[in-house]
Order: C-alpha cells, then sequence, then structure tokens
C-alpha cells in the first residue's frame, strides 16, 4: 500500500517522498504541539516532559497526545498545556545552533497504546544506520489547519564528513544527516516536521531553516543527553 511523507519546515521547503508501508499511529511517542501558527512535532521523552525544536517556541501553545483525528474519537485523545519552557541556553533565533527545548507539562500523560515515552539516543549512531523518520500528516479527508496523522519513512544516517560537505550540514553544529533514498517527486503542501529514531531510540530532531534536497539536518539528541537529564530531573 503506498502513502506519501510530507516531511516541510516552518522556512517553507517542502518535498514529497514515497514509502512502500503506511503504519498509522505507530509513532505514540510524538506530540503536536499546536497553536496559531505553522505545524511543530515534539517528542514525549518523560511522562511530564517533551522535547522539540526551540524555534517552536510559538504563543498560545498546547500540546496534543494520542489520537489526532477529530472525526473520530478512540479515548486516547489528551491536551495538556505548559506549565514550564526551557529553551537551550545557547539557542539563538539568528543560527541553527542549538535548536532544542524542553517542555514540562502541566499533567503528566497519561500512557496508554497510542501514547508513550520514547528513550533518548545512548550513543551516536553510526553511518549507514538505516533509521526512522517520524512526523505528522494530513489524511485523504482533512481539509483543516492540524494534522491528523502519524507516518513513518525509513531513511539511512550519513557520516559526519558527508554531512559537513552538504549546503545544509556544514553550518550546522551537532548535526544528524539523513540521506533521502528516494527522488522527491514534486513540491506540496505544508507539512509538520520530523524526528529521527534509531533503534528505537530519539537519535535526531528537526532543525528550523536548513532542510532541503536530497539531505535532512537533524540536531544531534545524544550531543544533549547530559543537560535534558539534568534539566528534567527531579522538576
Amino acid at each position: 500500500m503506498k502513502f506519501i511523507f510530507y516531511l516541510g519546515i516552518l522556512a517553507g521547503t517542502f518535498f514529497v517522498v514515497h514509502s512502500s508501508v503506511q503504519k498509522e499511529d505507530h509513532a505514540p511517542y510524538l506530540v503536536y504541539l499546536k497553536s496559531h501558527f505553522n505545524p511543530c512535532v515534539g517528542v514525549l521523552i518523560k511522562t511530564s516532559w517533551v522535547l522539540a525544536p526551540a524555534h517552536c517556541y510559538l504563543p498560545n501553545l498546547k500540546l496534543m497526545l494520542g489520537n489526532f483525528k477529530s472525526r473520530v474519537r478512540d479515548g486516547t485523545e489528551q491536551t495538556i498545556n505548559p506549565i514550564q519552557i526551557i529553551r537551550y541556553w545557547n539557542y539563538s533565533h539568528s543560527s541553527p545552533q542549538d535548536d532544542l527545548m524542553l517542555i514540562k507539562l502541566a499533567k503528566p500523560a497519561t500512557l496508554n497504546h497510542k501514547v508513550q515515552t520514547l528513550p533518548l539516543a545512548t550513543s551516536n549512531v553510526k553511518p549507514g544506520t538505516v533509521c526512522l523518520l517520524s512526523g505528522l500528516d494530513w489524511s485523504q479527508e482533512n481539509s483543516g489547519r492540524h494534522p491528523d496523522l502519524r507516518q513513518n519513512l525509513e531513511a539511512p544516517v550519513m557520516s559526519d564528513k558527508e554531512c559537513q560537505e552538504t549546503e545544509q550540514g556544514k553550518s550546522h553544529r551537532n548535526s544528524l544527516c539523513v540521506k533521502f533514498v528516494k527522488v522527491f517527486s514534486r513540491i506540496f503542501g505544508e507539512v509538520a516536521v520530523a524526528t529521527v529514531i534509531c533503534k528505537n531510540k530519539l537519535q535526531g530532531i528537526e532543525v528550523g531553516h536548513f532542510m532541503g534536497g536530497d539531505v535532512g539536518i537533524y540536531t544531534n539528541v545524544y550531543q544533549y543527553v547530559s543537560w535534558i537529564e539534568k534539566t528534567t530531573k527531579d522538576k
């Protein structure tokens, strides 16, 4: 069964990739950062904490977990307000570096088959490793502003040398580059961003303004594990 997986960024670069298998709701760790602006995606790393790109620090933010389909309710839907947002201390709007933030939920998320936490990476991923890119998409019947479908795509990780030789990667420190093995066939519309999952652990999270062509640039989460653990400990 064919499906189209759309990946994009807030800067306005959008493209299309085809994959052979669709597994709806196969990424229960994804959290939709709902606001009045462009879509953003975070990852539930603890029941009370979400890791997301810092450029997704948006007004009137609400965090949605579980089932996202407005026309279908299955009891897993959760909408939780943020009680605290902590951007990485070195993040700057003028630079793609250190594009991470932690969001503490006003109440812990209730775990179920559509809401699960995802462990952080415990090492750097080896080049050539095929990882899972997870993101949010719009179902065919959805003509609204907000995505309602989780989608996945497999792609291999590039070496640091290969990454630094790309136009996008040479400008980004602590980066993780992914090579899309399919040719982008056409430009499409607005899409929520993606994360990189390697060996069932969060390895990368999307970087604002630096994605395009056949290479995806992500923040290497492993480089920030000590900050994440220190920030979320006993808070």
